[in-house]
């Protein structure tokens, strides 16, 4: 009997050493990726937010835009990726459900086994009958020394009996917490599945909004083609006089002899400077969405091939362009709609392009995020567009300023 006892009580304490490895391993894990979670999900949650603000500034237009279905296409691909993490925390909701459940588990067993103790403790005080029968028992001794030893021996018996009342109700209270922990869970489970769910289906929503602006992009496919078409010369002129400019900061003319203008000690420091921040430049508005990206690549809905020497980013009505480092404005560019700030950082140039009003002139020297001219909304889309690019002076072509921007 004593064997089998020793044999349930190293099972139970073998249960209690893995019960606490699992929460000392998998729990501080769980509540690091949680926080993370927690962060990225209110990081989608903000965008979703702001493309659905952009996508209500330009629903009461009856034609659908290009740059309309390029933040659909956004929004999708973001609700996507809230569900994946709306089922991420459902999981860890559920691993941390089934620790606390075996917790509550371990701690009914302790109970049990505290208050059957308690019970052959009560039981042998029965047998004692009453404080008369231990004073008894006392004054039965043979000497002073063995009533000592008498009289400790049942203040160790109290003090026993008090223990065991003090740990049954220590573990009936963290029994009571486990509970209240757990009803939490199974609330925030219940309460992620929920917002899971109206997210499947606002992500529905979207997509059947954006087969039936495809639609209308298809049937007016010729005219779409012409605007884009418009805008590649456009940009070309652009792009043109953003090369003749670096040229000519380049190079000083002789009658006989052009020779380059080296960087000033200052220019040099500006220009690591900002190679330095690759990464970590600040996006070129407050806030805002890319919805045509850098370089060639194909029209999602249309036969055309997309060739982009910077990124359009559709911001809110009324958004303002800032510079996205300390340099100095070489050029404001006019356009046939709009105005362009070409800005110049060391052997670096960044351009600010659909420009309208314009606070900066050239030859002022600007600092990182300081404004430099309103965002055109178009009077046919009523979207407002800024189009960003980041030159190298070095090789005068175009880089990819999503590498560059945080």
């Amino acid at each position: 009997m004593s064997r089998q006892n020793n044999t349930t009580s190293t099972v139970s304490f073998s249960k209690v050493l893995i019960l606490l490895f699992v929460i000392l391993l998998v729990l501080p894990a769980v509540s690091q990726d949680k926080k993370k979670l927690e962060k990225s999900k209110r990081q989608l949650e903000h965008k979703i937010r702001y493309t659905r603000k952009l996508l209500n500034e330009t629903k009461h237009k009856k034609r659908a835009s290009l740059n309309e279905i390029s933040l659909l296409n956004s929004q999708i691909r973001t609700r996507k990726q809230l569900i994946v993490l709306y089922n991420s925390e459902i999981k860890a909701a559920d691993l941390q459900i089934g620790v606390l459940k075996e917790d509550i588990s371990n701690l009914d067993n302790d109970i049990k086994r505290l208050k059957k103790e308690y019970g052959r403790l009560i039981y042998q005080s029965y047998k004692a009958r009453s404080k008369t029968d231990q004073w008894m028992f006392v004054f039965a001794s043979r000497d002073f020394y063995q009533a000592y030893k008498r009289i400790k021996h049942l203040k160790e018996i109290n003090e026993y009996r008090r223990e065991k009342v003090e740990k049954i109700v220590q573990k009936e209270e963290e029994k009571k917490k486990s509970i209240a922990d757990l009803e939490a869970l199974k609330q925030n489970r219940l309460e992620l599945l929920i917002a899971k769910e109206a997210e499947t289906d606002a992500l529905l929503n979207d997509k059947n909004i954006k087969q039936q602006k495809v639609k209308t992009i298809i049937q007016r496919e010729r005219e779409l083609k012409n605007q884009l078409a418009a805008q590649r010369r456009e940009w070309q002129k652009l792009n043109n006089e953003i090369k003749r400019i670096i040229a000519a900061q380049r190079k000083r003319t002789d009658a006989s002899n052009p020779k380059r203008i080296p960087l000033t000690p200052a220019e040099k420091k500006l220009s690591a400077s900002f190679a330095g921040n690759k990464g970590k430049l600040p996006w070129p508005s407050v806030r805002g969405q890319i919805t045509s990206r850098f370089g060639k690549h194909p029209h999602p809905n249309l036969h055309v091939t997309i060739d982009n020497k910077g990124v359009d980013i559709r911001c809110e009505k009324g958004a303002v362009a800032r510079a996205v480092f300390d340099g100095k404005v070489v050029s404001v560019i006019q356009l046939p709609k709009y105005k362009a700030v070409l800005i110049q950082h060391g052997n670096y140039y960044t351009v600010y392009s659909n420009l309208t009003d314009v606070f900066v002139v050239e030859g002022d020297m600007v600092k990182t995020k300081q404004q430099l001219g309103m965002i055109g909304t178009d009077k046919d889309s009523g979207e407002t567009i800024l189009h960003f690019e980041l030159w190298s002076a070095t090789s005068n072509t175009p880089l990819n300023p999503e590498s560059w921007i945080l």
